[in-house]
């Protein structure tokens, strides 16, 4: 019984095994509804000469939505960080001048405690305003995988292969990843781009 509880108790203290849990049950019943269902795989059309322009209403968008966090952070929480920031370079230069006096070394470490504190909360807000106006802007249509589909002929838009079904997933699937992209920032696109552009260069030499 003792082991039980350890186990239990274990489990509960640690979030990531809950974590590990949720995304095994999640795979496994997304297996078991892709087989029932019988969705098949998705053919996509990416090369050298269209990925820069798949990619760039995501890099565009993501380099806005960045711009406005900023004009939404910085009036709220610029000038606490510039006086905490001042305030770890005064502790220094007390500390410096007391030739390292305990007191004054313990007052530098609390200011830099402080001030990390700080700038780590305001990372925290500017990711979920981010992540509103990401969810916003999927909303509004920008996607990461759909205009990499096939085009149809006739009305010359990206044709979705599967059945209805597997279209919801599909959907489902590219709105979350695209939200997540465009939360993420620019300089994050930047990195996948240029591993695909290098791809297609080696392949062509």
């Amino acid at each position: 019984m003792a082991s039980i509880f350890d186990l239990r108790k274990s489990v509960l203290e640690h979030p990531s095994v809950w974590l590990l849990g949720i995304t095994g049950l999640g795979g496994f019943l997304y297996l078991w509804i892709s087989n029932s269902w019988g969705f098949t795989a998705v053919t996509f059309k990416v090369d050298q000469s269209n990925i820069l322009s798949y990619m760039a209403p995501l890099i565009v968008t993501s380099a806005l939505i960045e711009r406005a966090v900023e004009v939404v952070i910085s009036p709220w929480r610029d000038k606490d960080a510039d006086h905490k920031t001042n305030k770890v370079a005064a502790a220094a230069v007390a500390v410096t001048a007391t030739a390292g006096d305990p007191a004054a070394l313990q007052l530098l470490a609390n200011s830099k405690c402080e001030l990390t504190e700080y700038t780590g909360k305001t990372r925290q807000y500017a990711y979920a305003i981010a992540l509103a106006l990401s969810v916003v802007a999927v909303v509004a249509g920008i996607r990461t995988l759909w205009p990499m589909l096939p085009m149809d002929a006739t009305t010359n838009q990206a044709r979705f292969p599967g059945d209805a079904g597997q279209r919801f997933f599909f959907n489902l699937f590219d709105q979350a990843l695209t939200a997540l992209l465009l939360a993420g920032g620019a300089a994050g696109l930047h990195a996948p781009i240029n591993g695909l552009t290098t791809f297609f260069e080696r392949g062509n030499s």
